[in-house]
């Protein structure tokens, strides 16, 4: 079941970062403040993607801390819509998307060394490829707070959707992950369950043989 749950966790990250990206893109369509509201959605969409990834790891691992961090980070941006100053407001944007820059780090690092299992490179390529993302976002933030309104759009826009990239490789490869290590327990099992079998009737064989002998 938990295999499940984490492959939902993480297909919601993207639907929360496509969300996003499209809120800082899509001008034409929404007024500033439907923007932010879509915006505001699609990062708590995130936070939730992330906070039940982590929560379905049962050992503190890197994985698990950086999918924290994550969530702190896209709270964090989630409540930059919600405040009344502008000041303010790209502060928590440029902070909360170096947090979600940093905790993909910190899963690309996991995914990197670890051990347990097969190398996946589109995890580590797609938490590296979010890292990228929020970064552009986060350093669009700083060029905002410069009034290079013109560079800090281009930044925001191309990294949200860098991050979205980033979010889909990142949710093909930990789903192949979660199948592939799904389908080893059910082989384990059923090889356990077998060799039981088998155990058991040589027992019942050695049994049976003793008592003719014994006649």
């Amino acid at each position: 079941m938990g295999n499940y749950v984490e492959i939902s966790s993480v297909w919601v990250q993207v639907v929360g970062t496509i969300i996003s990206a499209v809120a800082n893109s899509s001008f034409d369509i929404f007024t500033s403040e439907q923007g932010d509201i879509l915006d505001l959605y699609g990062n708590v969409l995130q936070a939730a993607g992330n906070a039940i990834q982590a929560d379905g790891q049962e050992t503190v691992t890197f994985e698990k801390i950086g999918a924290e961090i994550q969530a702190v980070g896209n709270v964090v941006v989630a409540g930059a819509f919600i405040c009344l100053t502008d000041k303010v407001n790209t502060t928590l944007f440029v902070k909360g998307n170096w947090l979600q820059a940093f905790g993909a780090l910190v899963e690309a690092v996991d995914e990197y060394f670890d051990n347990s299992g097969p190398k996946q490179p589109l995890n580590i390529l797609g938490n590296a490829t979010q890292a990228i993302g929020n970064t552009f976002q986060a350093i669009g933030g700083l060029q905002e707070q410069k009034n290079n309104l013109e560079k800090a759009e281009f930044l925001v826009i191309s990294g949200s959707w860098i991050q979205a990239i980033g979010s889909i490789l990142n949710a093909i490869g930990q789903t192949q992950e979660e199948i592939s290590e799904n389908n080893h327990s059910k082989h384990t099992k059923g090889e356990k369950k077998k060799n039981d079998i088998f155990t058991e009737n040589r027992f019942l064989n050695y049994y049976s043989a003793a008592n003719i002998a014994q006649k």
